[in-house]
């Protein structure tokens, strides 16, 4: 499940710091919930958001940290605009909002911005699904040990960055370095800046069984 690739947004931060307005929230403040209408959609100037799930008896489960320089909040173009997960500030935020119309109106005006707009949507799309699909741990290193194991079943070792892996898998780069440190201690793994070398596969799959799972 290799979703790492970025997608580098050369024009659509001007878009937004043209034709947006400014929002700013305060460490731990709700942006929005999952089901209700969508009626803005941000770009992440400085900050983190967390978005995550909330279950019926009351529990979340983060499905990841999102940083300054991405999109947040692309249901305003679904139809319905409705949002599928819930957000909030995981530190003090600055973001630009617009609503869908003006964000095509200056996608009109700019067309250079446009097919860079498709291919976030598209991105975030893989993303959310590799969200969803490491959300199912109730641990960190259960994430992890499953990002590795299932990206080595036809090779060693794998070429990606603390900050890739943290996309993917929705935990914060700090987690992954503190997963990453522990498994060195156990000898599960090598690593070397950028490359990871898996050296015991077995014991990577013990830590993602089934009761690991929500």
């Amino acid at each position: 499940m290799d979703h790492t690739g970025q997608t580098a947004m050369r024009h659509i931060p001007g878009l937004f710091r043209r034709y947006g307005h400014i929002r700013r929230f305060s460490a731990g403040q709700q942006i929005f919930l999952k089901d209700a209408p969508a009626h803005e959609i941000y770009y992440l100037e400085s900050g983190k958001v967390r978005a995550y799930l909330l279950y019926p008896d009351g529990t979340e489960r983060t499905l990841c940290f999102v940083e300054r320089g991405n999109l947040v909040g692309e249901e305003v173009a679904a139809r319905p605009p409705v949002r599928i997960v819930c957000a909030d500030a995981a530190t003090d935020l600055l973001m630009y909002a617009m609503d869908a119309g003006q964000l095509f109106r200056g996608c009109a005006e700019n067309p250079e911005s446009f097919p860079e707009l498709l291919a976030l949507f598209m991105k975030k799309i893989e993303l959310l699904s590799s969200w969803i699909f490491y959300a199912q741990f109730t641990k960190n290193e259960g994430k992890l040990a499953c990002f590795l194991y299932s990206n080595t079943e036809t090779r060693q070792q794998v070429s990606y960055t603390q900050e890739q892996i943290a996309a993917v898998t929705g935990m914060s780069r700090v987690s992954v370095s503190n997963c990453l440190k522990q498994f060195r201690e156990r000898g599960l793994i090598q690593q070397s800046y950028g490359r990871i070398r898996v050296m015991d596969r077995p014991g990577l799959r013990s830590l993602f069984g089934e009761r690991d799972f929500y």
